[in-house]
């Protein structure tokens, strides 16, 4: 029988409920200094990442736009006997 697929948010909740001590208002992991490295990578990773997709829906977003300014300027010039015309 096939097991569930694990998500990160799953991962990441089982890995702080093993390895937190709680501490006032503040949650404290309890790993090793390489486990320490791995997860600063891996959250350096992430940012990067998410960082990086986000610039390029950013320019996606710009691209649209500007193309969608030059189209309704081209709509704009047209003369009322190409619009004729085109119908």
């Amino acid at each position: 029988m096939a097991q569930p697929i694990r998500t990160l948010r799953d991962f990441l909740e089982e890995f702080v409920d093993d390895h937190s001590i709680v501490g006032g208002d503040e949650v404290l992991l309890d790993v090793t200094p390489e486990e320490a490295e791995d997860l600063g990578l891996f959250f350096v990773r992430g940012i990067c990442g998410w960082m990086h997709g986000l610039r390029r829906v950013r320019e996606g977003q710009h691209s649209t736009d500007a193309h969608n300014e030059l189209a309704e300027e081209d709509v704009e010039e047209t003369s009322d006997v190409e619009t004729e015309f085109v119908q």
